[in-house]
């Protein structure tokens, strides 16, 4: 019995350390609590274009738009990353790079609808959504930046 547990227990370590070795790129989301607080490495990303449009929204569609014009912005911030970043990645592994850079693409707006389907039926949904995938594309953006000072 004893012997069962150490190996499930050594299992348990295991796994996901191989998982880790044959994923190399991999990434997990995290999305700030509605509660707060928020990360200051992502706090400090946002831009004063955003707190300005913040500081001046009147109505939950007002918030929406600050975080829609944001989005472009950090969107815009993360492919000048991936641009700078992608070519000091050991060219075997840019295709794994490329590879996980997909799938957390395809995965990040399932993930704010998620975030957002709580909140369905009221006018906070839609901001819920937009600033999660802000949120997203800022963590990824720090991601990458950490990957390639790394390298």
């Amino acid at each position: 019995m004893a012997l069962n547990i150490r190996f499930l227990v050594v299992l348990a370590v295991a796994i996901p350390a191989l998982v880790q070795a044959a994923q190399p790129f991999a990434y997990r989301m995290v999305q700030t609590p509605e509660e707060g607080p928020l990360d200051p490495k992502v706090e400090g990303r946002y831009t004063a274009a955003f707190a300005a449009c913040q500081k001046s929204a009147q109505t939950t569609s007002d918030n929406a738009d600050c975080f829609v014009a944001e989005f472009v912005r950090q969107d815009a911030a993360l492919n000048r990353t991936w641009q700078a970043v992608f070519p000091r990645i050991p060219a075997q592994q840019r295709p794994l790079l490329r590879a996980a850079q997909r799938r957390w693409l395809a995965a990040r707006d399932p993930f704010c609808r998620k975030e957002s389907d709580g909140f369905s039926g009221g006018t906070i949904a839609p901001v819920i959504y937009v600033s999660c995938r802000t949120e997203q594309t800022i963590r990824r953006t720090l991601w990458l930046e950490k990957l390639g000072s790394a390298r």
